[in-house]
This record gives C-alpha cells, sequence and structure tokens, in this order.
C-alpha cells in the first residue's frame, strides 16, 4: 500500500505540477483520482481517518470527515475542499481530529475569528535566557567513554566513537571531524519533551542537503539511511509548497536555485518565508524574506538557502515577531499554539544547533521511542526561541513543524515512530558513516 501511495503521490505531483492551483477543481462527493488520495493521507495524519486502506473516490464518509474537519476549524460545514481549504488543510496550523494544532485558518468564505493568543515572554523567562548566556556554551560537551579528545572535542584519531542510551536519552558521535550529542530533556509538569542537539564540524565537513532517490516521497529515515547520515533532520519542506502549488520562497540547495518565488515585502500569513542562508565558511545566517534575490544570495557565496520561519534569533538577539507585545502578539495567534517543533541554529560557524521538541503525541501512533510518559504538547513559538538563544544560538530559524518534524541519529528516528513523519524529498544532514543502519 505505501508503495503504491508513493507512486500516486508521484504521478500527482507530475500531473499537478502543469496546472496552477487556482484551476484545481473543487474536490467533492463523486471526484476521483490522485488529488482525493493525497487529501485522505492528510486527513489521516490529522486524525480524521483511522486507516489508511484509503480508495480514490470522494465518497459520502469522504465529505462526512470534511464536514468535521470544517467544524473543528470553525468553518462553514460544505463537505467540499476547494483550494482556500487544501491550503489549510495542509499547513501546520489546521486543527486535527483532537483539537490541537489550532491557529488562525486561511481565508474562506466564512473566515474564522482570530484564537485568543497567549502573552509575549514573561520577563522572567528572558531573564533566565540572558542569565544562561554566561555559561561556556564552547566547552565541548563531555561523552563518557570516549577516546582521547583535543582541546575542542573532535577525536584525535582517525576513528569513530558512538554513544546510543535511549533509556536516560543521550546519544554521541565522535570523530576527528564531526561532533554530535544529543539529549532527549523532558519537563513533566508542563508537559514537553524535546532534543537538544549540539553539533560541531572540523574543516572539510560541510552540513548537508540530501535527497530521496529518483525525487520520490520517501520517509525522513529512510532518506537518511540512503546516504549513511550520521545526523538527520527534517528541512523547510519546500517541496510540499512546490507540489501543491504554493509559493514556496527563496530556495537554493547544492549551489543550485530551486525556487526565486517569494512572498511580497509586508505579507502576512504563515510560514513567513523568512530566509537562512549558509556559506561555505559554514556561517548560517538570517535574512528578511525580500532581503535578497536567490541569484543576489548566489553571488554573495550562499550554497544553501532554507524558506521557512520566523526568525527565532539573529546577531545574538531575539527575532523581531519573537520580541512583539502583547497586543501585536494577537495579530499573529497561530505563533502561539502548541505544536511540534524544528529549529535550526549557529553558535559560531562550524557549531550548530538543532532543536526538536514533540507535540501530539497523545496519540499512541506518534509514541516517542524510549519515553514511558511520552505525552508532549508542543511549544509556542517563543519558547523555542527562548530555548535557542539559551542554548547559545546567534542565529537560529524556525522549520516546518507538525508531523514533518523528524530526528535521525545513525539511521534511528529518535523523536517519532518513524511511519508517523511525513514523506518529503528532502531533508539536512550532518556526516556520513558506514555505522548508519542501513535498510
Amino acid at each position: 500500500m505505501i508503495k503504491k501511495l508513493c507512486a500516486l503521490l508521484l504521478m500527482a505531483a507530475l500531473l499537478l505540477s502543469s496546472l496552477p492551483l487556482a484551476s484545481a477543481a473543487v474536490l467533492e462527493r463523486g471526484s476521483r483520482g490522485e488529488r482525493v488520495l493525497a487529501l485522505k493521507q492528510r486527513m489521516y495524519e490529522l486524525g480524521y481517518f483511522t486507516s489508511e486502506k484509503f480508495s480514490e473516490e470522494y465518497n459520502g464518509t469522504t465529505a462526512d470527515r470534511v464536514r468535521q474537519l470544517q467544524e473543528k476549524n470553525g468553518l462553514k460545514k460544505t463537505g467540499k475542499v476547494d483550494d482556500a481549504l487544501w491550503e489549510l488543510i495542509f499547513s501546520d496550523y489546521c486543527v486535527a481530529a483532537d483539537g490541537t494544532a489550532a491557529a488562525t485558518a486561511a481565508p474562506t468564505p466564512e473566515p474564522t475569528p482570530a484564537p485568543e493568543a497567549t502573552e509575549a515572554p514573561a520577563a522572567e523567562a528572558v531573564e533566565a535566557a540572558e542569565a544562561a548566556e554566561a555559561r561556556d556554551v564552547h566547552a565541548p560537551h563531555p561523552v563518557p567513554g570516549a577516546p582521547e579528545r583535543d582541546e575542542k572535542g573532535f577525536l584525535t584519531e582517525d576513528t569513530e566513537f558512538v554513544v546510543k542510551d535511549m533509556e536516560n536519552g543521550f546519544w554521541a558521535y565522535l570523530s576527528d571531524t564531526l561532533q554530535v550529542v544529543i539529549y532527549r530533556k523532558q519537563d513533566e509538569q508542563q508537559k514537553v519533551i524535546w532534543f537538544e542537539g549540539d553539533i560541531r564540524t572540523a574543516e572539510g565537513e560541510r552540513m548537508k542537503p540530501i535527497a530521496s532517490d529518483r525525487n520520490k516521497w520517501m520517509y525522513p529515515q529512510a532518506i537518511a539511511r540512503a546516504h549513511k547520515a550520521v545526523l538527520a533532520i527534517s528541512d523547510d519542506f519546500h517541496n510540499f509548497r512546490q507540489y501543491n502549488k504554493l509559493v514556496v520562497g527563496t530556495v537554493i540547495r547544492n549551489g543550485e536555485i530551486i525556487s526565486s518565488k517569494t512572498k511580497r515585502a509586508g505579507a502576512t500569513g504563515y510560514p513567513k518565508l523568512e530566509n537562512m542562508a549558509y556559506f561555505p565558511d559554514g556561517t548560517l545566517k538570517c535574512y528578511d524574506t525580500r532581503a535578497y534575490t536567490a541569484q543576489e544570495y548566489l553571488d554573495m557565496g550562499a550554497t544553501d538557502v532554507l524558506a521557512f520561519g520566523p526568525i527565532l534569533v539573529t546577531d545574538g538577539q531575539l527575532g523581531e515577531n519573537m520580541r512583539e507585545t502583547e497586543a501585536e502578539a494577537k495579530k499573529r495567534a497561530y505563533y502561539h499554539f502548541h505544536e511540534p517543533r524544528m529549529a535550526l541554529g549557529m553558535v559560531e560557524p562550524g557549531h550548530y544547533l538543532v532543536l526538536d521538541v514533540c507535540g501530539r503525541s497523545s496519540d499512541k501512533q506518534s509514541a516517542i521511542p524510549g519515553v514511558s510518559k511520552n505525552f508532549s504538547k508542543g511549544v509556542y513559538l517563543d519558547w523555542l526561541a527562548l530555548k535557542m538563544r539559551e542554548l547559545g544560538a546567534t542565529e537560529a530559524i524556525n522549520l516546518d513543524g507538525g508531523y514533518t518534524v523528524s530526528l535521525c541519529f545513525l539511521g534511528e528516528s529518535l523523536n517519532i515512530r518513524p511511519t508517523m513523519s511525513r514523506k518529503t524529498k528532502t531533508i539536512l544532514s550532518f556526516g556520513v558513516s558506514d555505522l548508519c543502519i542501513q535498510d
């Protein structure tokens, strides 16, 4: 079934690539085809279907489930899927069947009132983050049992050392050119589970975008294994926006322009499609949506540009939208809902941070491996920003969240059951090792 679905999704991508989204027909009872399959797969992820045994027919059951989704999201219950509803369903702020992942809906014939936003970061939380900056974030993390390491924490010999401690939530990979240390942390009172990853590269090691075989939709873990990645994380999920004929943003991979079309200056909506550029010297730098064109990024030397956002930290300070007042926050209500999150940041060139926050884990299907009390409700974006700055990030951006979030260490998914992650075509990776689990 999975192979068949992948093939059908690929056929759908080829079919839809020749049609603008605005001309896509409304899906309703009697509709058939690959778009119906894609819709049902996404609604299964959101909990509106309980089985993946889908047909290509938009039947009465499909219409009923769509009406349930519309009701959960405060929309008129038409049982039909137009362009606006399609975009909402595939966004990270569509309300799932269990009531999670709520945020302001995309414009519809009957707009949803904006949900009440929470306050901006509390003063004491900001003070705590500022106090944490005093610690030495540049010191290598201790790794029990590791061979001799140099002053920067790399192994002194050309070998590899690995720690996998699922029970205690600690993973490490050391070589003479790469350090990856991951901690799983839990706040039972706040009902949050998250992973903090610290990555350090020596000369010759770089963050590398990797892609699925023959441009197929695949689970992130499968892509990571195919490339023998030491660490692999989900990215900006730009291939989803391409597939659905949405504004992709300014995107570059391995020196090649993937998309040069982005949102207009001052545009609202989520994601903002702000950028993080990666340069040959190992620098990661955040930029506003229209700071530079794709060609200008290439002329500046950028090899890769991610498009999502919002910017969490830049120049060592909280991003503009992370410093907003309560009144301003109400205009951006979708920033203030508990969600699974993924953030990528930099302390300095060659020293990077990954922050993966679990969410929606009340669903037994997405239980966090190795955690008995695995309920995690996710976090607000300002929590993500404060945590990134606490860890020492000078630059950090929010990447695509929800079920897109994936964290794989040597081919093993740490944050979610592998088949619960969304299939994708591209992810980000650090390092290559024959120690990576192979399919």
